[in-house]
C-alpha cells in the first residue's frame, strides 16, 4: 500500500474518525482507523454500535489496506503545516508516514480483523437538505438527557406525526421538551418511528456542519439508521425502546399569554441569575399588565431584580418559577426577535414558542416548586 494526500483534505476526515472510536476499547483494533486504498482513500472507524466510512481524495500508487491507531495518526496530521503533503507506505507490520523530513512508523493490525457493521434491510430511503436535518437536530438536541439512566429518552425521536403528517423530531428529559416539524420529504411513506441515540446525534451534527453538499441521504429500518453526507456515511444502531407519548405533555388551554423580546429576556435572565447560587438555581417571573419582573435570590448572594416591558393578557399578577439553565436553553433556541410564553398555573407545563406564523418548533418547560 502506498499513497499520498494533502493535510487539509485528510485532517477533517480524521477528526470525524477519532471522535467515533472509544478511547478505552476492549478490543485493540477498535482504537484503530481502517485505511483502505483502491480507486481512492477510504477511512473507517467504529465502536461496534456506530460506524463511519469516509472517502478522501488521494494520489494512489499501490492499493492495499491496514489499520493504525487513529488518535496517533490524527495527532501527527494535526501538528503538520497546513499545506503539507503526507506520504503513506506499508512496510511489513508498520505504516510509514512521512512529510518533509519527518518520518513516523506506526504499528498496524490486520484490516481483515476490523469489524464491519451489517447494514440490514434499510427499507426506508429518502433525501432531505442538510439544512433541514441540521435544523431538526439543532432545535431539539439540547433536551436529550445527558445521563444513561433513562435509556428510552436517550436520543431524538424521529417520526411522521399522526396529527400533521410532518417529519417530526422530539427530545425530552422530563423537565423540558423540544419539538420541531418540517414537511415530510418524498419517500417517507411507511417510515418507521426511530430514536437516534445521543452519541450519533453529536457525530451527525459534525458531519452536517462540515458538509459541502446540499442533500443528505437517510436510510432507516426498525433497528438501524444510515446517513450519507457527501463522501461520509454514518451507520448506527437505534435506541431499542418505546418512546413515551409526548403529546400528553403538551398542555391545552394555557390562557395566560405573554409576548417578549427574546434578546432582552435572555440578557435579563442571565444577569439576574448571578443571585441564584443555591442548589435549585431558580429564577422567578412575575407577570402583570405590560410588565415582567425577573428576580432571583439566595442567602449568600442577596437579591437581584430586573423589569421588562412586555405584552401580557392577564389582569392580575401571575408568578412562576423556572430552573435558570433550562429557561435559558429554551429561550436560546427560539427563532425570531419575539417569542411568547403560554401559562396556566404556577406548576403546570408552560409552552414557549416564536411569534412568527411559520414557526415549526415548540418547547414545553416544567416550572419549579418553590
Amino acid at each position: 500500500m502506498e499513497f499520498s494526500v494533502f493535510r487539509q483534505v485528510l485532517i477533517r476526515a480524521l477528526g470525524h474518525m477519532q471522535s467515533i472510536v472509544e478511547k478505552r476499547a476492549t478490543l485493540p483494533i477498535l482504537v484503530n482507523v481502517k485505511i483502505e486504498v483502491a480507486d481512492d482513500l477510504i477511512l473507517s472507524a467504529t465502536n461496534v454500535d456506530l460506524e463511519l466510512v469516509e472517502h478522501v481524495a488521494a494520489d494512489i500508487t499501490l492499493a492495499g489496506k491496514t489499520t493504525v491507531p487513529v488518535q496517533m495518526l490524527y495527532d501527527i496530521v494535526r501538528k503538520l503545516p497546513d499545506d503539507a503533503e503526507i506520504s503513506f507506505k506499508q512496510s511489513g507490520d508498520k505504516l510509514v508516514v512521512s512529510s518533509g523530513r519527518a518520518v513516523f512508523h506506526l504499528p498496524t493490525l490486520p484490516a481483515e480483523n476490523f469489524p464491519v457493521m451489517a447494514g440490514g434491510n434499510l427499507s426506508t430511503k429518502f433525501q432531505m437538505t442538510t439544512g433541514d436535518l441540521a435544523h431538526l437536530i439543532n432545535q431539539t438536541k439540547f433536551a436529550i438527557p445527558t445521563d444513561d439512566v433513562r435509556y428510552h429518552l436517550g436520543g431524538i425521536y424521529f417520526h411522521i406525526s399522526e396529527d400533521t403528517g410532518k417529519l417530526t423530531a422530539v427530545a425530552t428529559d422530563a423537565q423540558r421538551m423540544a419539538l420541531c416539524a418540517i414537511d415530510a420529504p418524498n419517500g417517507t411513506n411507511g417510515m418507521p418511528s426511530v430514536i437516534i441515540p445521543r452519541r450519533v446525534i453529536g457525530e451527525l451534527s459534525k458531519l452536517l456542519e462540515d458538509a459541502n453538499v446540499d442533500d443528505v441521504l437517510v436510510e432507516l429500518s426498525d433497528t438501524k439508521a444510515r446517513f450519507t453526507v457527501g463522501a461520509a456515511t454514518l451507520t448506527s444502531k437505534l435506541v431499542d425502546a418505546q418512546y413515551p407519548n409526548y403529546r400528553v405533555v403538551i398542555p391545552k388551554g394555557n390562557d395566560k399569554i405573554a409576548i417578549l423580546d427574546r434578546k432582552q429576556f435572555v440578557n435579563a435572565v442571565d444577569l439576574v441569575s448571578v443571585a441564584s447560587v443555591d442548589k435549585t438555581k431558580s429564577v422567578q417571573l412575575a407577570f402583570s399588565m405590560n410588565k415582567l419582573v425577573i428576580s432571583a435570590s439566595s442567602p449568600d448572594a442577596g437579591t437581584a431584580t430586573q423589569e421588562l416591558d412586555i405584552e401580557y393578557n392577564g389582569d392580575t399578577t401571575f408568578t412562576i418559577n423556572f430552573n435558570v439553565k433550562f429557561l435559558l436553553d429554551v429561550a436560546g433556541q427560539v427563532e425570531g426577535d419575539k417569542f411568547q410564553i403560554e401559562m396556566q398555573e404556577p406548576l403546570s407545563p408552560t409552552i414557549i414558542k416564536s411569534t412568527e406564523k411559520d414557526t415549526d418548533a415548540l418547547f414545553v418547560l416544567m416550572p419549579m416548586r418553590m
